[in-house]
């Protein structure tokens, strides 16, 4: 092997993660492309040529197209399947409850046995093969840092949201602020809690998405130069601005779960408020607990439920501006969806977006309504700062590229191995 990495080609790892996540076969495929030695333990991966594709395409033609598409989001070009190790039967029953309308602390349970499937199964090979580190994720990551520990191996947590403990406390807040949508914050048993809480605590380096998760981490005890922040990504290719049906509407989106962890009510509140002419606000995501609590808001809004991800970036190709008022999250997926299509975002600190105020859209205080208010009635009136700021936003997500994002990774994995303690 030749390259800049290939003396890194000695160092073996294991990256698990128990159930469908886009930034888990991103992190394998970089550190793959890299040169790393590095298995990938999963419940399930769609492998083009393997034996789940030909079973589904003996199905009729109709139904093996749509299963496929589906399938082929639990599938990244970049990951070796010689290197998979699949926990299939956990992950299938927990896609099986949640269809079947399974919510709530029910569903919190059966993700945290999951976890716990794949988590023990993982610390049983890292103390058998002793690689050089382990990443895990948060919820399912303790039993196999615990592991690479005891061998020596660098543990590495990619917390890919605030830590625990800050949400619940903000959803306590918000039970009590708009009670109407309390059902819509789920809060996970205290054992789950404590695992999160004992992951952070334990881990050698954890990866985190966003100054906001780092600052919730460092204010429960995480030491500061433990804890990296490295922003995700986005496939410019395909999200990107197109151009837009002149309709004279001007309209506002929202894509994710309804739920008051992403400060919808602040949205709705906002936007029945404003009652701008020709406005349309879109939400598109599944409601979470009793939607009785959107019917107050139904003239002011468009609720689609699903749309099929390989459609999604059609809606925002649609869209005049972005708005995301979130109270705890990572760095949200879809604000950097929403830059690259060339939108204008108006969102919170607490979502963790690489917005910039002012520059390609704005950031508002949680729970702020007046400011939303403000801020999406200024893209409404002033057309000259929406398309300057929208021309601006797809500068800026060019430079959040799935490809940059792993050149960034592989600089941080290059410092962790070198202060590995293995001998």
């Amino acid at each position: 092997m030749t390259g800049p990495h290939q003396a890194l080609a000695r160092h073996r790892g294991i990256v698990h993660h128990p159930g469908s996540n886009h930034l888990a076969y991103e992190l394998v495929a970089g550190l793959q492309e890299a040169g790393f030695a590095c298995a990938f333990e999963t419940g399930f991966f769609f492998v083009p040529d393997g034996t789940a594709a030909h079973l589904v395409r003996c199905l009729p033609k109709a139904i093996a197209t749509r299963m496929e598409s589906e399938l082929r989001r639990r599938f990244h070009p970049g990951v070796d399947p010689r290197r998979l190790t699949l926990h299939p039967l956990p992950e299938i029953l927990h896609v099986g409850l949640n269809r079947v309308g399974l919510a709530g602390s029910g569903l919190a349970r059966v993700i945290d046995w999951r976890n716990n499937i794949v988590d023990r199964a993982v610390a049983r090979r890292v103390r058998r093969e002793r690689p050089d580190f382990v990443v895990g994720h948060d919820g399912s990551a303790l039993l196999a840092q615990r592991a690479a520990r005891e061998i020596g191996a660098v543990a590495v947590l990619n917390q890919v949201i605030g830590h625990i403990e800050a949400g619940l406390a903000l959803f306590r807040e918000e039970s009590a602020l708009a009670p109407e949508f309390a059902e819509t914050l789920v809060a996970p048993p205290a054992a789950i809690v404590e695992r999160c809480a004992q992951e952070i605590r334990e881990a050698d380096h954890i990866l985190v998405p966003s100054d906001y998760v780092r600052e919730t981490l460092t204010a429960r005890g995480a030491a500061a130069e433990c804890v990296h922040v490295l922003p995700y990504g986005v496939d410019t290719a395909r999200f990107r601005p197109a151009p837009r049906a002149a309709d004279g509407k001007f309209r506002l989106l929202f894509v994710g779960t309804l739920s008051q962890r992403k400060g919808i009510k602040y949205l709705l509140e906002a936007v029945r408020r404003l009652k701008l002419r020709d406005a349309e606000l879109i939400l598109v995501g599944r409601m979470v607990g009793d939607p009785a609590a959107l019917a107050p808001y139904r003239d002011s809004m468009r609720h689609v439920p699903h749309v099929p991800y390989h459609e999604v970036h059609a809606l925002f190709q649609q869209a005049d501006i972005f708005v995301y008022p979130s109270l705890h999250e990572g760095s949200a997926f879809a604000t950097y969806e929403a830059l690259a299509s060339g939108l204008p975002v108006v969102t919170t600190p607490n979502t963790g977006s690489v917005v910039r105020d002012g520059v390609d859209g704005f950031l508002v205080p949680i729970r702020d309504v007046e400011a939303l208010m403000a801020k999406i009635e200024t893209l409404y009136r002033d057309r000259a700062q929406r398309a300057d700021m929208a021309v601006k936003a797809r500068a800026r997500a060019e430079e959040f590229t799935w490809a940059q994002y792993r050149a960034r990774l592989v600089d941080y994995f290059d410092r962790f191995l070198g202060q590995s303690r293995k001998l």
